[in-house]
Order: C-alpha cells, then sequence, then structure tokens
C-alpha cells in the first residue's frame, strides 16, 4: 500500500496535501565547559572537511579563546534536515538587551514532577 503521508521511507519527495507549514524550533542550552565544547567541534571541523587546524581556529575560535556561538551552531545544527527548508537561525546568549522574547512554554502534565 502507497503512503502519501510523507512519513513513510519511500521515494522521499512523497508529500500529503496541505503539509507545508512554518515551525519555530527552541532550544536553550547552558554551556559548562567552553573547552569541552571547542574540542567536540573542532573534532566535527576536523573529521567531515578538509579544513586544516589554523582554519579550524578560524572558524570557531582558538581553543583557548573559542567563540562560542560558533561552536554551539556548528554542533547543534544539522546541515540539512529531510524535507526541510532552513529560514532562519539564531544564536544569542540568553539575557542579551535586544534579544529575542523568551518563547512562552506550557509545561506538559507528562512532564511535571511531583
Amino acid at each position: 500500500m502507497a503512503s502519501n503521508s510523507g512519513w513513510g521511507l519511500g521515494s522521499g519527495t512523497v508529500q500529503a496535501p496541505g503539509t507545508q507549514q512554518d515551525y519555530w524550533f527552541s532550544l536553550k542550552l547552558r554551556v559548562d565547559s567552553p573547552a569541552q565544547l571547542w574540542q567536540a567541534a573542532a573534532l566535527r571541523c576536523l573529521s567531515q572537511t578538509e579544513l586544516s587546524q589554523d582554519e579550524v581556529e578560524d572558524l570557531i575560535g582558538p581553543a583557548d579563546d573559542p567563540s562560542i556561538a560558533d561552536c554551539l551552531m556548528l554542533l547543534a545544527l544539522p546541515e540539512r534536515l529531510p524535507g526541510c527548508t532552513r529560514l532562519d537561525t539564531a544564536l544569542v546568549p540568553a539575557g542579551t538587551p535586544g534579544s529575542a522574547a523568551q518563547p512562552a512554554c506550557e509545561q506538559d502534565d507528562a512532564f511535571v514532577q511531583r
């Protein structure tokens, strides 16, 4: 039976009518170890690209002064999500004046600790 829901592993181009919709995805992180973050980002750069050590440092900063935003973007964002077009990407430190307002979130009863 052929599926037109877009969930199957078929041709990859099947799309249910009316499924094109924009979504806002928010992720809040606390960086506990900038050194570990930099190491992971540098390893990803070196293993998935042909960048030199100097080029990696140009991209994400040196190990002793990492660009936190660049490291996070490199590690947290996939190059592409199948079936999606990235419309916008923003990364700002929490509490920065002029940063986007914190999204309103409703607690799901499944996640409420009792």
